[in-house]
């Protein structure tokens, strides 16, 4: 059987996801973060990207991209539809 959503968001802790997929990121403290540099568009100074370690929330004030979870967030950043991503992500990080 195939994880579905909610396993997805159940399984991955935002944290833990942001760290992988954003490595020169330290995330500290709980809620919204400096993600960096923005991965949507040719960012080159910190400070106006932020995820949100809670939600796994993202938002560029920059670019504008934003999405409510780290589903939301591989499928903006690998061009995926939301079922590829979810097997993406299951495959990733190991439930299936």
């Amino acid at each position: 059987m195939k994880p579905n959503a909610n396993d997805i968001k159940r399984a991955i802790n935002p944290p833990d996801y942001y760290r992988v997929a954003l490595p020169d990121v330290p995330l500290k403290r709980i809620g919204w973060n400096d993600g960096g540099l923005c991965p949507f568009h040719g960012d080159n100074e910190r400070g106006s990207f932020r995820v949100n370690t809670q939600t796994g929330g993202f938002k560029c004030f920059s670019c504008g991209a934003a999405g409510g979870d780290v589903i939301a967030f591989e499928q903006k950043r690998h061009g995926l539809t939301f079922p590829e991503a979810l097997e993406k992500l299951a495959r990733e990080w190991w439930l299936t």
